[in-house]
């Protein structure tokens, strides 16, 4: 089971499409976006975003729990 603050934060990086304006949204600091992310990604074992230098990209994985949590 995800915790909803996980879940919040994935949103906001799937959305925003990178670390920092997902921080800014949710009124935090990057490097907490950023291990929030890493710590959802440990949890279930799969990469969740490919990071590029233009922002984060979702992968087949994170497509799939987009479409749970909306």
């Amino acid at each position: 089971m995800n915790d909803w603050d996980d879940i919040r934060f994935f949103l906001a990086v799937a959305r925003e499409g990178s670390v920092s304006a997902a921080a800014k949204i949710l009124g935090v600091n990057h490097s907490t976006v950023s291990r929030r992310i890493q710590g959802l990604e440990d949890k279930h074992g799969v990469r969740l975003f490919s990071r590029q230098r233009d922002g984060y990209q979702m992968t087949e994985a994170a497509d799939a729990i987009y479409e749970q949590a909306l």
